[in-house]
Formats: structure tokens, C-alpha cells, sequence
């Protein structure tokens, strides 16, 4: 019995010897994994080429650190208790490292090694759509492989793990969180950009230009459209066109829900006002309605911007020059376009032609490849980001792609991932005034009071920037068409999250009159519109309260519009205790 004993306890020892020496191995496998991914990272940029070589070191790695936490001693020894789970966590941990190896960094290498960045870029007004359509499918399974590690990393339990095994865990989770949003907007690219820049066949795309001088939900008044043609990569503008070439429409489109007209404004009536309802795709189709009306052809998408992200745009491009002389660089172009043309040119026609001409000009030097295809991306990316610039396309697989992403101009219809108020802006004074108006949105939620009634508060601050002075002195056509320069009108609309119901508005600092316009639902959600008025130099704000039910609420967030001056938002959304 004894010695049956002793055979025992010295079998033990070695599995637990062989298990602590594969341990120590996996451990260091997976060290020079990571310093080969740091290596990698550079490489892919500075020798494409040489970056498949270490790929192939890094998958040699990480397949190591797999077999040594996964033989049969291994895996016997999970059963035992406390040790039994680091072991197992280990073990998933490195084969979904090993899973990103193989099925992600593999193909994204070879990819990388085929497709420059700077081949993208447009030459005599052409892309060369090839590279894209050859990296799709590489993309896709790479995106997938990171889903798929990510998912299997979530799922791992490291509830009673030794520090370094949970460590390792929340190290790994964060980076694939990362690397999911990088794949993901890969795979977005590729999907997206071929067949929206013609690669099945030409394609036809409103460029919307909105003023947010003159401030609507989305952005602004979009007073100047370009239409844009693609066939194959080959980009050219077919037609400009100003909001005074549409007539008044009659009557509202069928796909305008009753009710809405009165709950928002008119926004069917005028092109000006189609980006009232705080919904790109209904603004988007409203403006494919307008142009097929007015000029009998059929629009695939359309695509909104800013002065604002035309300014980040002229980072990449570098300055270009107007026919009227006028340096527009990234620096000058909200001013110009939005303050000083009105000094400038008192008959709007002009102003409209002053508009078209920056954007051909832009357009221009995109299209022409005048632009650092490294300082371009951060510059779309910040623009989607901020709700300057906004794609939508009529081609339903196409959209269900673009909802995804920032560029959708929609708001979440559920509390899962953010629980989002929506609080934007619109001048009610036919003016340019917006250009002087700062706006802020300070937002709350009280879920600990009554956690089965939980409370959310935006709170709207509107602020006129000029003096009574200053205001007297703008052009006739930047104040107000009925009030001059005595007081301007915006119309606050405020979203509150979806399933909640409107509580209460409460005002704080007051200005010249204000009032509740009307309450209703929309989107999922209630929808406030308030009215206030106020003379130059004054401030006005309003608290709007919502209710909401028992359930999972997440991250409270905040959308805007996207002023001439960014609107400061505050978000305080404490944890119970």
C-alpha cells in the first residue's frame, strides 16, 4: 500500500512538473508572440513584404503556446479544484490567440503586402477599384476570426483566477475590442466602396452642402447639392444645383408617418427643411425625391458634409485656390464660408455661386489625388464622428451596411449598447445667425432614486454671442427676416430615450418668450419641441425631464447637431453609491 502510495504522490509530482514546465514555455511562446506583433505593427506600414516573414514567426509562436497548454495532462488537470480553472482559462486564452494568428494576421498581411494606401489614391479622377475588390474577402475572414476570438474571450470565466491569469484576460479583451473596430471598419470599406464608386455599373450621388449657419437638426440648411457621378472608379460632377432650383412640394410623401409635419416643422414642403426630422435616410430620400422631381433623374445615395468637414478635408488637401482669388485652406474655410461671403455678396445668387465654386474646388483636389492619404482618414473619421459628414444609399444591402457605422446619421433604436438622448438645434429666424450662437447639452440619468423608474435630464443652453452692437452691424441677410437684429428665434428639440415618456420642461435662464411647441413620439421615442427667443447677448435653457421603465439601460450618451461652434456636452450618469 505503501509503495502504491508513494507512486502516486510521485505521479502527481510529474503531472504537475510537466504542467508548470508547458506552463513556463506557453508563457514565453507567447511573450515573443507580442513583441513580434509590436514589431509587426510597423513593418506592415514600412516593408509590407517583410511583414509576412514575422507573421509567419508569430503563428510558429502562438501554435506553440496552443499544443502546450492543450495535451492530455493538460486538460486532465482542469478537473482538480482552484488550479483546475486557471489551467482551463489558460488554455482558451492562447488558442484564441492563436485563432487571431492564423485566421486574422495572416490574411491581413497579405493583404497589406498587395494594397498601398497611397494606390488609392485618384489619378485623373479615377480609383483603382482592383486592390479593394482583391482584399475583400481576406478582410471578411479576418474580421470574422477577430469576432470570433472576441466572443470566445468574453466567455471565458476567470472568476477565482490567480491575478496574472485575470490580467492577462482583461489585456487580451481589451485588444481585441480594439482590433474589432479596426477590422470592422476594414471590412466596411471593402464591402461598401467598390459598387458605391461603380464598380457594378454607374452610379449617380447627391453631394448635400449644409450650412449650419443657418441651423437645422442634422446640420443645417442645405442650401448648395452637387451631383456626382462614378462609373468604375472614375469621379466627376455632373450637375450643381441651390435650394432656390426646387419648387415648394405638395403634399407629403407616403413614407412620412402622419403627424410628424407638426411635430417637428414642415420638413417636406422645402428642400431647405428636408434635414429637420433628426434622420439622415429621411432626409437622404427626401432629397432623391426633390432632384427626380425637379430634374427627372434618378439619384443611388447621398452624401452630407459641412464646412466644418470641409476644413478637416483641407487638412489632407493642403490649400486650394478659388476662381475669386481666395485662398481656402483649413484654417479660413468656416469664416469664409459661412461669415464672410454674406459681407461679401448681398444677392444670394451669388453666395450660392461663391458655394459651388469651394466645393468644385475640393472636389477638385480630391479627385485629382491632391491629398495625405494618412491625414485624410482621421480627418473622415473625426467628421463621421461628430455627425458632419453622413452617407446613406438606396440600395437596401448597402444601408444595412452603412446603419453600422457613424456615418448612418440614425439614432440607436435601443438602450442596449448607449441609452441616447437627442437634443438639437434649428433657427426659427430665417438668418444666418447660427454662425454667432453657442449651444451646450449637459445630460443625467438618476437610476438609484427608483431603479424600476429610472429619470433622464437634458439640459439645453442656447447663447447668442454677439452684442446688441455687433448684431446691428451684420448684413441684412445673416439677421432675421421679420425681427432684424432685435431678437432670433431656434426651435430646441430634445429625444428622449427609447421606451421612456416625456415627464417635464423646466426653463432656467430666460430670454425674450419661450414655450412648449408640441410633444409626441417618434422614433421610438418622445419628441419635445420647444420654442425660445432671445436678443443678442442673452442666454436661454431648459431642463426636459424623461421617465423610464424597469429593464438594462446602457451608458447614457448624448447626439447633437453639429453647430459652426461644436455644442459642449456634459454627461453624468454615477453609478449608484
Amino acid at each position: 500500500m505503501t509503495l502504491v502510495l508513494l507512486g502516486v504522490v510521485l505521479l502527481l509530482l510529474a503531472a504537475v512538473a510537466w504542467i508548470g514546465v508547458r506552463a513556463l514555455l506557453a508563457k514565453e511562446a507567447l511573450e515573443r508572440a507580442q513583441a513580434l506583433v509590436g514589431q509587426l505593427q510597423a513593418q506592415a506600414v514600412a516593408d509590407p513584404a517583410g511583414a509576412l516573414q514575422l507573421v509567419g514567426d508569430i503563428r510558429r509562436e502562438t501554435g506553440e503556446a496552443k499544443s502546450l497548454t492543450s495535451d492530455p495532462v493538460w486538460v486532465a488537470a482542469e478537473i482538480t479544484p482552484v488550479l483546475g480553472t486557471n489551467l482551463t482559462a489558460v488554455r482558451e486564452l492562447a488558442a484564441a490567440v492563436d485563432l487571431v494568428s492564423v485566421e486574422a494576421l495572416d490574411p491581413l498581411a497579405r493583404v497589406a503586402s498587395t494594397l498601398d494606401v497611397s494606390s488609392l489614391k485618384p489619378v485623373d479622377g479615377r480609383i483603382d477599384l482592383q486592390p479593394l475588390l482583391a482584399a475583400t474577402d481576406s478582410v471578411a475572414s479576418a474580421d470574422t476570426a477577430v469576432r470570433a476570438a472576441e466572443s470566445r474571450v468574453a466567455d471565458i470565466d476567470t472568476s477565482g483566477t490567480l491575478g496574472f491569469v485575470t490580467e492577462a484576460h482583461a489585456r487580451l479583451a481589451d485588444l481585441l475590442a480594439e482590433a474589432s473596430v479596426l477590422t470592422g471598419t476594414a471590412r466596411t470599406v471593402t464591402q461598401l466602396l467598390p459598387p458605391m464608386l461603380g464598380a457594378e455599373g454607374p452610379r449617380n450621388y447627391i453631394l448635400m452642402f449644409q450650412n449650419n449657419a443657418e441651423a437645422r437638426p442634422l446640420g443645417g440648411n442645405p442650401a448648395a447639392l452637387v451631383l456626382v457621378n462614378v462609373d468604375s472608379g472614375a469621379i466627376s460632377i455632373a450637375q450643381q444645383a441651390s435650394s432656390r432650383d426646387f419648387s415648394r412640394a405638395h403634399g407629403t410623401p407616403d413614407d412620412i408617418a402622419p403627424g410628424l409635419e407638426g411635430l417637428y416643422y414642415p420638413f417636406t414642403n422645402y428642400v431647405m427643411d428636408i434635414t429637420v426630422r433628426p434622420d439622415f435616410p429621411t432626409a437622404a430620400t427626401l432629397a432623391q425625391t426633390f432632384w427626380e422631381r425637379e430634374f427627372g433623374l434618378h439619384v443611388d445615395g447621398v452624401v452630407s458634409f459641412d464646412p466644418v468637414a470641409l476644413a478637416a478635408l483641407l487638412e489632407a488637401t493642403g490649400p486650394v485656390v478659388l476662381p475669386t482669388g481666395d485662398e481656402l485652406n483649413s484654417g479660413n474655410a468656416v469664416q469664409l464660408l459661412l461669415s464672410e461671403v454674406y459681407e461679401r455678396y448681398e444677392d444670394p445668387r451669388m453666395q450660392d455661386v461663391f458655394f459651388a465654386e469651394a466645393a468644385r474646388s475640393i472636389f477638385s483636389a480630391l479627385t485629382g489625388g491632391g491629398f495625405d492619404p494618412e491625414a485624410l482618414l482621421p480627418a473622415l473619421t473625426t467628421s463621421a464622428e461628430s455627425g458632419r459628414l453622413m452617407v446613406w444609399s438606396d440600395r437596401p444591402e448597402e444601408q444595412d451596411v452603412i446603419l453600422t457605422t457613424p456615418l448612418s446619421g440614425v439614432l440607436p433604436p435601443t438602450n442596449d449598447e448607449t441609452t441616447t438622448m437627442g437634443v438639437y438645434f434649428m433657427d426659427q429666424s430665417s438668418s444666418k445667425i447660427d454662425y454667432w450662437m453657442g449651444t451646450s447639452v449637459a445630460a443625467s440619468a438618476d437610476r438609484c432614486s427608483a431603479p424600476s423608474a429610472p429619470v433622464f435630464t437634458a439640459t439645453a443652453r442656447v447663447t447668442s454671442l454677439l452684442t446688441q452692437e455687433q448684431a446691428e452691424e451684420l448684413p441684412d441677410y445673416v439677421v432675421s427676416t421679420w425681427w432684424g437684429a432685435e431678437k432670433f428665434a431656434t426651435a430646441v428639440y430634445v429625444l428622449g430615450p427609447p421606451g421612456t415618456t416625456f415627464l417635464d420642461a423646466t426653463w432656467g435662464d430666460t430670454g425674450i418668450e419661450q414655450e412648449i411647441v408640441a410633444v409626441g413620439q417618434d422614433l421610438g421615442r418622445p419628441v419635445v419641441r420647444l420654442l425660445t427667443t432671445i436678443a443678442p447677448g442673452q442666454t436661454s435653457s431648459v431642463a426636459v425631464r424623461f421617465q423610464g421603465g424597469e429593464g438594462e439601460y446602457g451608458p447614457l450618451a448624448v447626439r447633437t447637431t453639429p453647430m459652426v461652434h461644436p455644442t459642449e456636452v456634459t454627461v453624468a450618469d454615477n453609478a449608484c453609491g
